[in-house]
């Protein structure tokens, strides 16, 4: 087989929405038409009316960068800037207007967004934000990120693994493998948190799911034929807790299933490992306090991979002040390193990636890989309103083709690995395992 370097194809996919400014352009009446501000923009906000060239026509604010060249350079002092109340709007919780704007830019060309003038905002917050990784292999031209001579794998396996290997008399191995499935990147398409995701959407994201070499989690009620036949090996049945395992049927070209825990997960999963032995079973548990408890006993029970969900904003569950997934997945971690268990199990955790900072930041914890849900939806234009009905969707999401669904991801998608290969070779990393 030849060999072929992992790459991700993208095309600039352009948001059907209407655009959402986060600067508003005014053009005053004492404007004289004089046209500086055309040629001081190189950004295109400033243009002359096609009706009729002697005068200039609204900016097109949806393009301005805050740079205030036209506002400087105009004679007449006829332009001015505000902040525009719809971007300010826009999001909840840490799904901040930037995140959001950012990840609409990704969505749109694949490329890494280049953020930065006129910051004066703090370089450290709460949770991710307070986390900073060593750059001091930043000048190595070999491991240069997305630039480098030298290979970075963001390569991940999905499955047990076992802690030893044992081979007979004549050097062949004796040692039972599990099945354990290869990634090509740590980011995995969770649906199940999706609800206002139509058909469409679905294969959309199934489509991507199969062009960048991932798994797509689905509620197994929302599995279709059309679904199971464009990405057969992508689709991972989401099974719901109380689920009979003796009456779950499987398609053949699946490769995983996951379970929601029940008060009987552990029955469940011993039967399901049973009647399917070829493929990886995962258990998804909500992130709670005490959680690396839980994990314990799954491994205990022999479970090869565990899903850890968290809540929109990546913390756990409960009344109170509750633990970020940095501080929880840390907890499992050392948990399970104590034991001498940690290189047994696959840890999946979801809920609260909201940056493509977000996917290094969180295997650094203590992850192998993350699920994507929020991050799917805005990759659509979605603004993440307060209430969320097709009829009243500003970006019409439920009316997209699955082919703009499928670019528009693979771009985001390919735009967070080329900044998780930025920072694996300013690391001097050179393939995620070793985050």
């Amino acid at each position: 087989m030849r060999y072929e370097r992992y790459h991700i194809p993208i095309e600039t996919v352009p948001s059907t929405a209407p655009p959402v400014p986060k600067f508003i352009i005014t053009r005053a009446s004492n404007c004289v038409n004089c046209g500086k501000c055309e040629k001081a923009c190189i950004y295109g906000v400033h243009k002359r009316k096609e009706s009729d060239p002697r005068e200039m026509a609204d900016p097109l604010s949806h393009l301005c960068k805050n740079c205030f060249r036209c506002i400087s350079d105009c004679p007449q002092r006829a332009l001015t800037m505000s902040l525009g109340p719809d971007h300010r709007a826009l999001g909840r919780g840490i799904w901040t207007p930037l995140r959001i704007s950012t990840i609409w830019g990704e969505a749109d060309t694949g490329k890494i967004p280049v953020l930065g003038a006129g910051y004066r905002g703090m370089f450290a917050g709460p949770d991710y934000d307070g986390m900073w990784t060593d750059m001091s292999e930043i000048v190595r031209p070999t491991r240069d990120g997305i630039h480098g001579r030298e290979t970075i794998s963001t390569s991940v396996d999905i499955g047990r693994r076992p802690l030893w290997l044992e081979f007979d008399g004549d050097g062949r191995l004796s040692t039972e493998l599990p099945p354990v499935i290869e990634l090509s990147i740590p980011m995995i398409f969770d649906s199940t948190r999706l609800d206002a995701a139509g058909m469409n959407s679905l294969m959309g994201y199934a489509m991507a799911a199969k062009t960048l070499d991932t798994l797509m989690l689905v509620p197994v009620d929302r599995i279709t034929r059309e679904l199971m036949e464009a990405a057969p090996s992508q689709i991972v049945p989401v099974l719901s807790e109380g689920t009979d395992p003796r009456s779950v049927e499987l398609d053949p070209r699946t490769r995983m299933v996951e379970l929601r825990i029940g008060s009987s997960w552990k029955m469940a999963a011993k039967t399901i490992m049973k009647r399917f032995p070829d493929k990886v079973l995962s258990l998804r548990v909500q992130a709670s306090k005490g959680v690396e408890g839980t994990v314990l006993e799954m491994l205990d029970a022999d479970v090869p991979v565990v899903h850890i969900e968290y809540d929109e904003d990546g913390r756990e569950q409960g009344r109170g002040e509750t633990r970020h997934a940095k501080d929880s997945l840390r907890a499992v971690h050392t948990a399970m390193t104590a034991k001498g268990l940690r290189d047994k199990v696959t840890i999946i955790a979801g809920g609260g990636i909201a940056a493509a900072e977000h996917v290094p930041k969180t295997i650094v914890c203590g992850a192998d890989a993350v699920t994507l849900e929020t991050a799917l939806m805005v990759a659509l234009s979605c603004r993440l309103c307060p209430s969320c009905t097709s009829s009243s969707c500003p970006a019409s999401i439920d009316k997209a083709s699955s082919e703009w669904v499928q670019g528009r991801v693979t771009n985001m998608v390919g735009a967070w690995r080329d900044q998780m290969l930025e920072m694996l070779g300013a690391m001097g990393i050179r393939e995620v395992r070793r985050l």
